[in-house]
């Protein structure tokens, strides 16, 4: 076999064991990593370029934390780690940024602004996890499933919704989205039933 060969054989070899370890280490995660809920808010659920997905906010990244480092351009973001722990409803919360790697307990990095901070504080914190993808088509039904019902003429809150999110080693993997007591899949093989409108309905006739 020619140089040529060698390097070109290499390079496939590298450019499959690249994948292949990030879904090892993706698998190891979800069999291993502690559980978390963290609390969300769907926005956007379809991208034409990744497939179908709910886009996600997380109550999580509300609060204000001292930010480790608050030199450079305010303006861009900057990366520490976030520290984990669970509130008394059984909801993931940030206790606190700090800059260097935590040797023990849940963290995953996150990305912060401190624009604006005349007190060394942050209250913008972007998670590293954000979409949970589902099927083809299910985006717009889990969309319609979590979104306000406008039936009754004023909106009625959707069903709280939290994410799944196993945590090891600072990697996270978002394991089932639940909507109310139900995962989603479930709500998606089985949908509530289609809200009627009271003024649709037939006018009894008089005796």
């Amino acid at each position: 076999m020619n140089r040529k060969a060698i390097v070109f054989s290499v390079v496939a070899v590298a450019q499959l064991a690249v994948p292949a370890w990030m879904v090892v280490d993706h698998e190891r995660v979800r069999d291993q990593g502690e559980v978390f809920l963290f609390g969300t808010a769907p926005v956007d659920p379809r991208d034409p370029f990744r497939g179908e997905y709910v886009q996600l906010e997380f109550t999580a990244e509300s609060g204000t934390w001292a930010a480790p480092d608050t030199s450079g351009d305010d303006y861009a973001p900057k990366r520490a780690y976030a520290l984990l722990a669970t509130d008394n409803k059984g909801y993931a919360v940030i206790t606190a940024l700090q800059a260097e790697k935590p040797a023990t307990g849940a963290y995953v990095q996150v990305r912060y602004y401190d624009y604006g901070s005349v007190d060394g504080t942050t209250g913008s914190i972007e998670l590293p996890f954000d979409r949970y993808y589902l099927e083809e088509g299910d985006g717009p039904k889990t969309e319609e499933l979590l979104a306000p019902d406008w039936t009754s003429g004023t909106p009625s809150a959707p069903l709280p919704t939290h994410a799944v999110v196993r945590i090891l080693d600072g990697e996270a993997v978002i394991t089932d989205l639940v909507v109310g007591d139900r995962s989603i899949h479930e709500w998606l093989k089985d949908p509530p039933p289609e809200p009627t409108d009271p003024a649709s309905d037939p006018v009894p006739e008089e005796p």
